[in-house]
C-alpha cells in the first residue's frame, strides 16, 4: 500500500509541475518538478528517501529510451552514424579523461579514478531535455537530428567508463585489456542482442496483426512490456541493458514502416499511450532528484570533511560544466562534419555544446554509487559526487534555456497555428451556414464549431461574466420595450424575465445548480406525463436539453407565445455582442454561443441526426480544403499543414466516437 501511495504522490507532483509550467513559462518545467520533489520530503513517507538505482534504470530509463528510439529515424541515424558515434563515444572518452584529470589536478581530495567516475556520470546527455530546449528556437534539421540521436548511444559509453573507474577505485588497480573486453561485450553485445530480440518481438506483433489480434488491449501491453523484458535479459547476460533497449526501440520503428495505413486505430492509441507515459516518466525523474537532494545535503552538512562544503561543491559543479562545454564546443567544431562538408561555424558549435543537457542517465549513475566499499566502510565521496552531479544537471538545463534564445532567434509557434485554426473553423462555419433547408441541424454543427473558438483560447472570465450580465440587461431592455409598446402582457413579461434568469442559471456549469435544475425539470416532466419512468429519464438528462421543452410548455399552458418574444430578445443580444467583437471577441463569442444554443433549443423540436452527420462531414471537408489551398499557395509550410490536418483528423475521430452523445443532445 505504501508503494502505491508513493507512486500516486509522484504522479500528482508531475501533474502539478506541468500545470505551473503552463502558466509561468519563464521558468523551465524541470525546476518546478525539482521544487515539488523537495517539498514532498516534508511528508513522512518521503523522509530519508533513498533512490534504488536498479529500479530507476529498469522502471524509468528503459521505457524512456525505448520510446525515444522507436520514434527516431533509422535512415537519419544511418546517414549521421559517424557524427553520432563521434559524440557518443569519442567525445565521452575524451571528456572523461581530459576534464577528469584536470579535476584531480585542481582538487586532489578526489582520487583520480573517482574524478574519471564523476565525469562519466555527467557526460551522457538527455534526449528529452534536448527536445524541450528547441521547442521555440529552431535550428538546422541536421543539428537537431544529431543531438537527438547522440543521447541514445552516449549512455552506454558513460555507463561502461563509470563502472571501470569505480572498479579501479575499489580494487586499486586498472587493467586496459579487461576494460576493452568489457566495453566491447557491453556495447556491441547490447546492441546486437537488443536488435535481435526487438526484431523477434516485432515479428510476433506483425503475426498478431495479420491474424486480426491487433486490439489495443493486446498490442499496447506487449509494446509497453518490451523495454522491461529486453533490459532484464540483457542485464542478466552482463550486457548494456540501456543499449539493448535502444536497439530494440529502433527495431520497433520498422513495424510502422511495414504497417503504414493498416491497423491505424492501434497505431494512434499506441502513440497516445507512449506520449502520456514518457511525459510522466520524464517528470518523475526530476521529482526524484528533488526528493533526493535534501538527504544528500544533510549527509554533507554533518560530514567531518570541510572540503565537502556545499558552496565549494556548487562552484566545482559550475566549473566542471564550463570545462565540459569548452571540450564539447571544440569537438563539435573540428570533428563533427556537416553533410555538405563545410566547416561548422563557431555559432553552430556553441549551440551543439550548449545542447548537451543532462538528466535521466546522469541521475541514475549518480545514485548507483555504493553506500559502502571495501570492508563495509562508508563511501564518503558518495554524497558530494551526487551533489556535484545534481548541480551540473541544473546548470545544463539553465544555460541553454537562457543562452540559446540569445543565439538563435525565437520562433513563435502558437500564434500562427492559432490563426490558422481560427481560419479553418471559420471556413467550416461558412460552409455549414450555406444550409438553408435544415436550419436547426446546421445550427447544432455551427454551435459545436464555435465552441472550438472558445476552447482554443483563454478567455478572461471576469470580462466574460461582465459581458454576460450586460447581454442579459440588453435582452431585458428589449422585452421591456415590447411591454411598454403593448405587444406583450404583464404575465408574459413576468414569465419571460423568469425565463431569462433561469436560462443564465442553466448556462452556469456549477454542479449544485445542475442538480437543482435536474430536480425541477424532472418533476415538471413527471407532472406533465404522469409517468415515473419519463420523469426519471428527464432527471438523467442535462438541464440545458430540457430547458426549451420546459419553457414552451409553461408559455403554452397560459396561451402565450414564447418563440416570438425569445426571437426579439435573441436579436437584441446578437446586436449588443457586436459592440464587443473588436476588443473582447473571445469573451463575446463565448456568450454568443450560449445564446445561440438557447435560441436553437427553444425553436427546434425535431432534429435529423443523419443531416447533422452529413453537415459535420461537410465542415471537416471545408477545413481540409482550406489547408490544401494554403499549402499549395505556399502560405504555410508542410510542418504546419501536418499539424493542422492532424487536428482535423482528431476532431473527426472524436465526433464519430461521440456521435451518440451528439444525438442525445439534439
Amino acid at each position: 500500500m505504501n508503494q502505491v501511495l508513493l507512486i500516486i504522490i509522484l504522479l500528482a507532483g508531475v501533474v502539478a509541475g506541468n500545470i505551473l509550467a503552463n502558466h509561468i513559462k519563464i521558468v523551465p518545467l524541470p525546476f518546478f518538478l525539482i521544487g515539488i520533489g523537495i517539498l514532498l520530503t516534508i511528508l513522512p513517507v518521503y523522509r530519508d528517501f533513498v533512490l534504488n538505482p536498479l529500479t530507476f534504470s529498469l522502471a524509468i530509463i528503459s521505457p524512456l529510451l525505448y520510446n525515444e528510439a522507436q520514434n527516431s529515424s533509422r535512415l537519419w541515424i544511418g546517414r549521421s552514424i559517424t557524427n553520432i558515434l563521434s559524440l557518443a563515444v569519442g567525445l565521452v572518452l575524451v571528456t572523461v579523461l581530459v576534464v577528469g584529470a584536470g579535476l584531480h589536478w585542481i582538487d586532489p581530495v578526489l582520487p583520480l579514478s573517482l574524478s574519471f567516475a564523476l565525469m562519466a556520470v555527467v557526460t551522457p546527455t538527455d534526449a528529452a531535455a534536448v527536445n524541450s530546449i528547441f521547442e521555440t528556437s529552431p535550428i538546422a534539421k541536421e543539428q537537431m537530428g544529431i543531438l537527438q540521436n547522440e543521447s541514445l548511444f552516449n549512455d552506454a559509453a558513460g555507463i561502461v567508463l563509470f563502472e571501470v573507474a569505480l572498479e579501479a577505485y575499489v580494487s586499486g588497480s586498472f587493467h586496459i585489456t579487461r576494460t576493452i573486453e568489457v566495453f566491447l561485450w557491453e556495447f556491441l553485445g547490447g546492441i546486437i542482442f537488443g536488435a535481435v530480440l526487438g526484431i523477434a518481438i516485432v515479428s510476433i506483433r506483425l503475426f498478431l496483426i495479420r491474424h486480426h489480434d491487433d486490439t489495443s488491449v493486446i498490442m499496447v501491453p506487449i509494446q509497453i512490456l518490451t523495454p522491461f523484458l529486453v533490459y532484464l535479459l540483457a542485464d542478466k547476460l552482463n550486457m548494456s541493458g540501456i543499449l539493448a533497449v535502444v536497439a530494440a526501440g529502433l527495431a520497433q520503428g520498422s513495424e510502422r514502416e511495414k504497417l503504414r495505413l493498416t491497423s491505424s486505430r492501434m497505431q494512434i492509441v499506441t502513440s497516445n499511450v507512449w506520449e502520456v507515459l514518457s511525459g510522466m516518466l520524464s517528470g518523475i525523474v526530476f521529482v526524484l532528484l528533488g526528493l533526493s537532494l535534501p538527504s544528500v545535503i544533510l549527509a554533507m552538512h554533518y560530514g567531518p570533511d570541510s572540503a565537502f562544503a556545499i558552496w565549494r561543491l556548487s562552484l566545482l559543479g559550475i566549473a566542471l560544466y564550463a570545462a565540459q562545454l569548452v571540450v564539447r564546443m571544440l569537438w563539435s567544431h573540428f570533428l563533427v562534419k556537416s553533410n555538405d562538408n563545410q566547416e561548422r561555424s563557431w555559432r553552430d558549435s556553441l549551440i551543439m555544446a550548449l545542447s548537451g543537457a543532462h538528466g535521466t542517465i546522469t541521475l541514475s549513475l549518480a545514485f548507483s554509487m555504493p553506500l559502502v566499499i571495501g570492508n563495509n566502510e562508508p563511501f564518503v565521496f558518495r554524497s558530494p559526487m551526487i551533489f556535484v552531479a545534481a548541480v551540473i544537471i541544473i546548470v545544463s538545463l539553465v544555460a541553454p534555456t537562457v543562452l540559446i534564445p540569445l543565439i538563435v532567434p525565437t520562433k513563435s509557434v502558437d500564434q500562427p497555428r492559432y490563426k490558422w485554426v481560427k481560419r479553418m473553423i471559420q471556413a467550416a462555419i461558412s460552409e455549414v451556414a450555406k444550409e438553408k433547408e435544415h436550419l436547426g441541424e446546421a445550427q447544432i454543427v455551427i454551435d459545436s464549431l464555435q465552441q472550438q473558438l472558445v476552447l482554443d483560447g483563454t478567455p478572461n472570465r471576469r470580462i466574460q461574466r461582465q459581458i454576460m450580465k450586460e447581454a442579459q440587461n440588453a435582452e431585458k431592455a428589449a422585452i421591456q420595450q415590447m411591454h411598454d409598446d403593448g405587444k406583450i402582457t404583464d404575465d408574459e413579461l413576468t414569465y419571460y424575465f423568469e425565463f431569462i434568469e433561469l436560462s443564465n442559471f442553466t448556462a452556469n456549469d456549477s454542479v449544485w445548480k445542475n442538480l437543482m435544475l435536474r430536480i425541477r425539470f424532472g418533476l415538471h416532466t413527471g407532472r406533465l406525463s404522469k409517468d415515473l419512468v419519463t420523469a426519471r429519464e428527464a432527471f438523467l438528462k442535462a438541464p440545458i436539453e430540457l430547458e426549451g421543452i420546459y419553457w414552451r410548455n409553461q408559455f403554452e399552458k397560459h396561451g402565450e407565445d414564447l418563440l416570438a418574444i425569445e426571437d426579439v430578445g435573441f436579436k437584441a443580444v446578437m446586436e449588443f455582442l457586436k459592440t464587443h467583437d473588436t476588443e473582447h471577441g473571445m469573451e463575446a463569442n463565448f456568450v454568443r454561443r450560449i445564446y445561440r444554443t438557447r435560441h436553437r433549443r427553444v425553436n427546434t423540436r425535431n432534429v435529423d441526426p443523419d443531416v447533422v452527420y452529413q453537415l459535420f462531414l461537410q465542415a471537416f471537408h471545408a477545413e481540409y480544403e482550406l489547408i490544401q489551398e494554403a499549402l499549395t499557395s505556399n502560405e504555410i509550410d508542410s510542418g504546419l499543414a501536418e499539424r493542422l490536418q492532424q487536428r482535423i483528423s482528431f476532431d473527426e475521430i472524436t465526433y464519430i466516437q461521440n456521435s451518440e452523445m451528439f444525438r442525445e443532445q439534439m
